[in-house]
């Protein structure tokens, strides 16, 4: 293990030890245990913390985590510049390296995000070591439980990026540093070090274990880190393990919640506030977005192609849903022609995004997703439609016989029958199956940062035909920042 003693935490560091007023959620959000001194300055120091969680804007070199970048870099990772996609890097070149999967450790968005995520995980930190002023008993466990769930998030979502795909049975390798105490002074600095991807995973399962039982019964809304959320992402954490049972079981207490498919696919995006398909959600208001038109930040900017809210970076090309792109199994749509998330509109670049009720609009040539039409609407983290497939796909493969098992079955007929395409009968094979969730899979959460993960732990990112258009093997992994390579040499190597 190399000790790490670096630019970007020392950054980080400088940071949090310079603010001496008390937080809320429009403030620089870097903070010292010092302004945690009573339950409402905690409370504000816990608002700070999401406000970084959910990428809330705070200038050009801001990492965006939840609300962008780790939506964004995963879809450009997972699709075909030239292929699938036109990625145009004149207007948002920090990301083209991505779009052409030849990144590099200098690369802006990817140091922005490493320091970012570091930051909100030392506010956590501070916000765990100093529990003690909270009087409020109640408000104490609140503020814990998502204290933990926040780092343990952030730590799962990092890991994913930064590390190599989770395997019982590699060798320990290094992966981050694993921080879970709080860093106020140069001394905090000196034994920290790379951790291990198992020790990661193991952090991660106990924040986020112990966040579960402090949250459960809790009323949370669905702008933070709810019982239901934390349970979404522990089966999330057991399906890149392959711990099917287990997410099994998390999924299921995430379905038996309360929450509700809505009627169709396309009312799960662009609305003002969360709905009720949504688990974990991201409320942007005209003050606090994770970017816009201006900032030329944010999701909307890079996907819209209306003059009112985007630029239009991120083109789609027609042809991805022809019969051409068909050899793309691993990673191509291939929607049935009566499916409404393939549906295509013809709009004009002016016009407003309230006319657009399909799943692509056209506007020239190329099209453009209507999942993040305007920078003010809500940025669904985790969707009950997810969590249906995603329990399909861990009971399927936790039994992996025929016939089908119903319940398997029926959480994917759920999607494909909102979507209006042919349910399937249970006659498939076990092998048909798992083709026909992963499929579903990319169909229904296309573009959302998602399909990449999967791919990963599916080992299908080294296919033939991903070598073939030069994506890079299974270890596709962000570099750590040049920053940290040259505040500690022999750290990259």
């Amino acid at each position: 293990m190399k000790k790490l003693i670096n630019n970007s935490i020392l950054l980080l560091l400088a940071l949090t030890i310079s603010c001496n007023d008390l937080l809320d959620a429009d403030a620089e959000n870097t903070i010292s245990g010092d302004v945690i001194v009573d339950d409402e300055s905690a409370q504000n120091v816990l608002n700070g913390a999401y406000f970084n969680l959910f990428g809330i804007y705070d200038g050009a070199n801001g990492g965006e985590l939840l609300g962008g970048d780790f939506k964004m870099i995963p879809t450009l990772l997972s699709r075909h510049d030239g292929q699938e996609i036109s990625w145009q890097s004149d207007v948002f070149p920090n990301y083209t390296r991505f779009s052409q999967n030849n990144y590099t450790n200098v690369d802006s968005r990817i140091e922005a995000n490493w320091l970012r995520g570091y930051e909100t995980i030392n506010i956590a930190n501070n916000l765990l070591a100093n529990l003690d002023v909270i009087q409020d008993p109640e408000a104490r466990e609140l503020i814990e439980g998502q204290s933990l769930a926040i780092r343990g998030v952030l730590y799962f979502e990092m890991v994913r990026l930064w590390a190599p795909q989770y395997s019982s049975a590699d060798a320990p390798k290094d992966a981050i540093p694993l921080i879970d105490y709080p860093i106020n002074t140069t001394e905090d600095l000196l034994d920290i070090q790379l951790a291990s991807v198992e020790a990661i995973y193991t952090q991660i399962e106990n924040d986020l274990g112990q966040a579960s039982l402090l949250l459960e019964g809790k009323n949370l809304p669905k702008n933070r880190l709810s019982y239901y959320a934390v349970e979404a992402y522990r089966g999330k954490v057991a399906m890149q393990k392959g711990e099917y049972g287990a997410a099994i079981t998390h999924f299921t207490n995430v379905i038996d919640g309360p929450f509700e498919l809505m009627s169709s696919p396309l009312d799960a995006f662009n609305n003002a506030s969360p709905v009720s398909e949504d688990i974990l959600a991201i409320v942007q208001t005209p003050v606090a977005t994770t970017g816009n038109l201006t900032s030329a930040t944010g999701l909307a900017p890079m996907f819209s192609r209306l003059n009112s809210t985007g630029y239009g970076a991120f083109q789609i090309l027609e042809s991805t849903f022809g019969s051409l792109q068909k050899t793309f199994i691993p990673n191509n749509a291939k929607f049935y022609r009566s499916d409404i998330r393939h549906s295509i509109q013809d709009v004009s670049a002016t016009d407003s995004p309230d006319i657009i009720d399909s799943a692509f609009y056209k506007t020239v040539v190329n099209l453009s997703s209507a999942k993040f039409l305007r920078p003010t609407d809500v940025i669904p983290v985790i969707r009950l439609a997810e969590i249906h497939l995603a329990r399909a796909e861990a009971i399927h493969e936790n039994l992996f016989i025929t016939p089908i098992d119903p319940v398997a079955l029926e959480d994917l007929n759920l999607i494909r029958r909102r979507a209006r395409i042919p349910e399937l009968d249970g006659s498939q094979s076990e092998f048909e199956f798992v083709d026909s969730i992963r499929v579903e899979k990319n169909r229904e959460l296309l573009y959302e940062g998602l399909v990449f993960h999967d791919l990963k732990r599916w080992r299908l990112i080294d296919s033939d035909v991903s070598i073939a258009f030069g994506i890079n093997p299974l270890g596709v992994i962000l570099p750590i920042p040049q920053s940290e390579c040259l505040a500690s040499p022999g750290l990259c190597e």
